[in-house]
């Protein structure tokens, strides 16, 4: 309340969670009550003809609750409008820097990076000019990875913003603001696949960064996501993928797929790996997998098959695959391929684990060996902000082939990343995981 009327701050809220912004000198005022039958007038300026000088205590009282009841209203309706507004609204905004309290820690477009945060990619090592993906265009990556603690606060806020509205709480949108404010800061976004498959089918980076499939959460205004196909980025410099695909059809597949979002999208850097991840023995480098025969050669039963099970259900665990290899014996080959853990996988290749943005996980049920095995290596500081893993595979084995004398594999995934400060958010087939700290 202004004197003895009600004045709601202009358009633009003074105080507001996670910002700073300087309070204008005067804020203009937005409502007023006419005392004569104490109607709701909107108006643009004080207009003090209509204010009535001698007003009863009665309704003087009256007039003080109807201001705090309308104050109060109004102020849920700007708490929703901004929680409603895309992370890119904010950054857009020069007045504004992105404030995560209480490390004092801006993460905003006007921060500056600490040297102690920083790490430079060993691009002549991890990009080699040998790769036809890396030749296609003129490109280089920014040397600079995108740092963990800007990686880190940047959820944090994002997650506060976002995710009490289910339907922008979702992987390709935290994966959208990330790689846009690396652009901002001409940074490199870094982010590892396990069963990249060709890098294109159902694939949540092709759907994020590429095509959009029809969700564009970077020019999202006022809650509403944007319609369309097409791609927020038409240049993916910023963006380095590590994608780690062992049946070797997904993985010629997947290097064209990548070949071609180089030619079109400006891709500087990819880093397909043809590996399986194993955490069986730390001193094994090769391993025994077993993948469906898809060869031009192959048997006539062989043939014929859906994709899903001649392409998706490669596995290191021969003895005891899954119900649709054993259906089809005749049609699987015992090949023998690179594995290692994820880290030396990774470090194998000249690409560092500290700074991993989003791990995308699709490895068919095995998903709890996986991150069981990742949590042992990389140190609590070091783990990646976001993982997005899928549970549907966990979840059907777990009522067809329970673990003996173990929780399921999925409350045993849920745990084993709860314990490290993950949130989940279901998304259907799969699981939005985001550390928060």
């Amino acid at each position: 309340g202004v004197g003895r009327d009600c004045y709601l701050g202009g358009g633009k809220p003074v105080a507001a969670i996670g910002f700073r912004r300087k309070a204008p000198t005067t804020p203009p005022p937005m409502f007023s009550f006419s005392s004569k039958g104490r109607t709701f007038l909107p108006f643009s300026t004080p207009n003090t003809s209509t204010m009535s000088r001698s007003r009863s205590t009665t309704s003087t009282s009256c007039h003080m609750i109807r201001c705090a009841i309308i104050t109060f209203a109004a102020g849920i309706i700007m708490l929703h409008t901004k929680t409603s507004h895309s992370l890119d609204n904010y950054l857009k905004n020069d007045r504004h820097d992105l404030f995560i309290a209480p490390e004092n820690m801006l993460v905003g477009a006007g921060a500056a990076d600490t040297k102690e945060s920083m790490i430079e990619l060993d691009i002549d090592n991890a990009c080699p000019r040998s790769s036809a993906i890396n030749t296609k265009n003129n490109n280089s990556p920014p040397p600079n990875l995108m740092p963990l603690d800007r990686l880190q606060s940047i959820v944090n806020y994002w997650h506060e913003i976002n995710c009490p509205q289910k339907e922008t709480c979702q992987f390709a949108s935290i994966g959208q603001h990330l790689l846009h404010i690396a652009m901002k800061r001409n940074q490199t976004l870094l982010t590892v696949q396990v069963g990249a498959m060709d890098g294109r089918s159902n694939d949540p980076m092709y759907g994020m960064f590429v095509e959009t499939r029809g969700k564009n959460y970077v020019q999202a205004r006022n809650g509403d996501i944007a319609p369309g196909r097409n791609s927020p980025f038409p240049d993916l410099r910023n963006w380095l993928p590590v994608m780690i695909e062992p049946v070797p059809k997904n993985y010629e597949d997947m290097k064209e797929t990548y070949l071609g979002i180089a030619n079109d999208k400006g891709l500087a850097c990819a880093v397909p790996i043809h590996a399986a991840v194993s955490y069986e023995d730390s001193n094994k480098t090769s391993c025994s997998f077993c993948r469906f025969n898809t060869a031009d050669d192959a048997p006539a039963t062989c043939k014929g098959k859906p994709d899903w099970v001649k392409l998706q259900l490669g596995t290191l665990d021969c003895e005891h695959s899954n119900p649709p290899y054993k259906k089809n014996s005749q049609c699987i080959l015992n090949d023998t391929l690179p594995c290692n853990s994820l880290v030396k996988l990774l470090a194998d290749n000249f690409v560092p684990t500290e700074h991993i943005a989003m791990l995308q996980i699709d490895i068919e049920g095995y998903e709890y060996i996986l991150l069981d095995g990742m949590f042992k290596e990389i140190p609590d500081e070091s783990l990646p902000p976001v993982i997005h893993f899928e549970h549907k595979v966990m979840k059907y084995q777990d009522m067809t082939h329970p673990l003996v004398n173990r929780t399921s594999r999925v409350d045993h995934t849920k745990e084993l990343l709860s314990s490290r400060g993950y949130h989940f958010y279901d998304e259907g087939e799969d699981y939005l995981a985001l550390r928060l700290v």
